[in-house]
């Protein structure tokens, strides 16, 4: 497997909220404070999930940010496409209690 594709399968396997983290942080820019607003997490504790999604990856920030630029035409890591995924997710949690899922009528 190439460098590459080691890095995809490690990122792929974060979960929706910081995948779209490191993306807004380290592809877009945004501030901490924004983008906590945006995947709707406690900003204290997102810089150390931060940390310890970097070191699952294997990577440092300015590497992070070159890999999630060659990234940049993949449409499911788009500003819309992410912030889907994470209200999709927070929204099934919601509905989730003591492990059982409550239905809708």
């Amino acid at each position: 497997m190439t460098e590459r594709g080691a890095f995809r399968e490690k990122f792929d396997a974060l979960d929706a909220a910081m995948r779209a983290t490191l993306v807004f942080r380290y592809r877009e820019g945004l501030p901490l404070a924004h983008v906590a607003q945006l995947v709707e997490a406690d900003v204290e504790r997102l810089g150390p999930r931060i940390e310890r999604a970097l070191a699952g990856l294997g990577c440092g920030e300015e590497a992070l940010r070159q890999r999630l630029d060659e990234l940049r035409d993949d449409p499911g890591l788009s500003s819309f496409a992410l912030i889907t995924v994470v209200r999709a997710e927070r929204r099934r949690r919601r509905f989730r209690l003591g492990g059982l899922v409550w239905r809708r009528a």
